[in-house]
């Protein structure tokens, strides 16, 4: 017996090590597997709070929203302008005579707008016309993807070549009402219509795929993976199945529903959402279940921005608020004395004491917005009116 002892001692001191480990145990496997889990790195630095970094007062107000191209703002304007500002100081880098009916879309330097029935390439740089293709009907949309511009219009979607504007295929409508938002993917399109159609084409020939209808306006479609995400005015938010349209889940809001985004990882956690309920929604992409929800505090005017380390809401008063992705807390607010014309433009990556946000009201004025929390800002030094340090009594010897 005393020469076992040992032995069985040492099996039972092994087992232990075994259950502590976790090799026997699967709870306790998987307790030391999150035990050594991470949670996410927070966000170098948050957009809000904002501050004023220029303001100018635009020759007209804006006829569509504007784009960004990384260095310049490009607006259209209704007194039949185009013009290019300066991101970081707002001066006009030059301006051409240009009546718009589109959002422009740039790309590799190139400006693409549909404008007086046709679509026209212009040099980012110069504003010089590159080439110009007649539209087969009035475009209000424009959309790059695959190195085709497409267009879309109420009665049409058409595809041209980027770099020569040859024509490659259209596709007509029936009366669906005028297209609200565009989607694209590497081989598809998808388009809604002001009277509750969401469609899906394909890119190589335009032919319609599949038509899903919903009961009111639909918001601009967002597509994610292999689900297409669209909200509704009669307060619900909607995921299709992208390949067949079929609807994936469907969910009551309370109020209707302006627009969707996710951020720019290649495998979103949540689907952002806002609506005329003044609330802000997070949600999970794959059933729908909600995440968090937060009141806005104004009536959403456009689909929020998600960013690394903020969710951006445009709306009424304040003019802009941010919360964080995780979380939903709201991380701050900055108004400005007007409507918004379109979408705020927001840079996805924040530069030290650069223009992180750029703004155009309704009445022609334009703002740039920079982070405070990447002005870096340094205390004005103040006169010392204590020397520092600790006295000493001065020694005397005995």
């Amino acid at each position: 017996m005393a020469a076992t002892r040992p032995r069985y001692c040492g099996v039972l001191l092994v087992a232990a090590l075994w259950v502590t480990a976790g090799l026997v145990c699967p709870e306790g496997r998987l307790a030391a597997q999150k035990s050594k889990r991470t949670p996410p790195l927070p966000p170098f630095a948050s957009l809000f709070p904002l501050e004023e970094a220029w303001m100018i007062t635009l020759p007209a107000p804006p006829a569509a929203p504007a784009a960004y191209d990384g260095a310049h703002l490009f607006v259209p304007l209704s007194s039949g302008q185009l013009v290019a500002l300066d991101w970081q100081h707002g001066d006009t880098f030059w301006s051409v005579a240009f009546k718009a009916s589109s959002a422009p879309v740039i790309a590799q330097g190139t400006i693409y707008v549909a404008g007086e029935g046709q679509l026209h390439a212009l040099d980012a740089a110069t504003g010089t016309v590159l080439w110009s293709a007649r539209a087969p009907a009035p475009v209000s949309l424009v959309v790059l993807a695959a190195g085709r511009v497409l267009a879309v219009g109420a009665t049409i979607a058409a595809a041209f070549d980027a770099g020569s504007g040859a024509p490659s295929w259209t596709q007509p409508l029936d009366d669906a009402g005028e297209p609200v938002g565009t989607a694209a993917t590497a081989d598809a399109l998808f388009v809604t219509f002001a009277k509750g159609a969401t469609r899906r084409l394909a890119l190589a020939d335009g032919q319609i795929v599949w038509t899903h209808m919903v009961d009111g306006r639909p918001s601009p479609p967002l597509v994610v993976e292999e689900s297409v995400y669209v909200g509704d005015t009669a307060n619900r938010f909607h995921a299709l199945d992208a390949k067949s349209g079929k609807t994936r889940w469907s969910w009551r809001t309370g109020g209707d529903v302006i627009g969707a985004a996710v951020d720019g990882s290649a495998h979103p956690k949540a689907v952002y959402y806002a609506s005329l309920d003044a609330v802000v929604r997070a949600v999970n992409p794959g059933n729908g279940n909600q995440r968090w929800k937060r009141d806005g505090g104004t009536r959403a005017v456009a689909p929020p921005i998600a960013l690394d380390g903020t969710v951006v809401v445009a709306g009424l008063t304040p003019t802009l608020s941010g919360f964080a992705p995780l979380t939903g807390i709201p991380q701050g607010t900055f108004d400005l004395p007007g409507e918004l014309s379109g979408s705020p433009i927001v840079n996805p990556t924040l530069v030290p004491r650069a223009v992180a946000v750029a703004v155009v009201l309704k009445d022609g004025r334009a703002y740039g917005l920079r982070a405070l929390s990447l002005m870096f800002n340094e205390s004005v030094p103040q006169p010392l009116t204590v020397l520092p340090g600790k006295p000493l009594t001065r020694e005397r010897l005995p």
